[in-house]
């Protein structure tokens, strides 16, 4: 047993919080999902695996080093560990990832289809960088490479035949993305059952919010 540092309890209380968070609006089952924070000195600090995340305690997370080995925490690091990890190599503007099987994202996951795009302020606001990856056995070697070579840039990785994966350069970005990807591909979803077309946004307007969203993500 070695137990998670008191320096690292408000980290490990925000994964909690957000664990619970996507358990209860129905984005993970059985033991699925997981959410890294990277901290200080190339560690990360992660949900544990096969947990639910709905029952998750701060004092379950674990903190592992780039190379993946563990160095804090009474349980072990999921083996997807390595899929945020390259996450983390390919942007290191990323200080959050998180992974999801949301079911409407899952249902265009599992087909050759996608979302319609440009519908939404918030779909053109979060949404903007997004990469599919074709599915590769979770927790592998290969799905970590081929995650790091695509998707530098790219803050939205659509698995196929398995999930969802955001980042963000805090915790909460990374979970805007998750729920904007969500509510885009459950509202494209309801439009497509219909039989409708969606109402795209004009390119001047397109345009007004790249402009706003440059401006928030060129913060200082």
């Amino acid at each position: 047993m070695n137990p998670i540092p008191n320096d690292y309890a408000e980290a490990a209380l925000e994964i909690t919080e957000y664990s619970h968070l996507m358990w209860s609006k129905g984005y993970v089952e059985a033991n699925g999902g997981n959410i890294s924070l990277k901290l200080s000195g190339d560690m990360i600090i992660s949900t544990p695996t096969m947990e639910s995340k709905g029952l998750l305690r701060p004092e379950d997370m674990v903190i592992s080093t780039f190379k993946g080995d563990k160095i804090y925490g009474n349980r072990f690091a999921s083996s997807e560990i390595k899929t945020h990890i390259a996450v983390y190599r390919s942007n290191p503007e990323a200080k959050a990832v998180i992974h999801t099987h949301p079911p409407y994202t899952c249902s265009f996951a599992f087909t050759n289809s996608l979302p319609f795009k440009s519908m939404s302020v918030e779909a053109l606001f979060w949404l903007d960088k997004m990469c599919i990856v074709p599915f590769i056995m979770p927790g592998s070697v290969e799905l970590s490479l081929e995650i790091e070579h695509h998707c530098k840039g790219n803050s939205v990785i659509l698995l196929r035949n398995h999930g969802l994966i955001t980042w963000g350069e805090s915790i909460k970005e990374a979970w805007w993305r998750t729920e904007a990807m969500e509510s885009n591909c459950k509202i494209s979803h309801i439009i497509k059952e219909r039989g409708d077309t969606p109402v795209n946004l004009s390119e001047r307007e397109r345009l007004s919010l790249e402009n706003l969203r440059n401006s928030y993500f060129n913060r200082p």
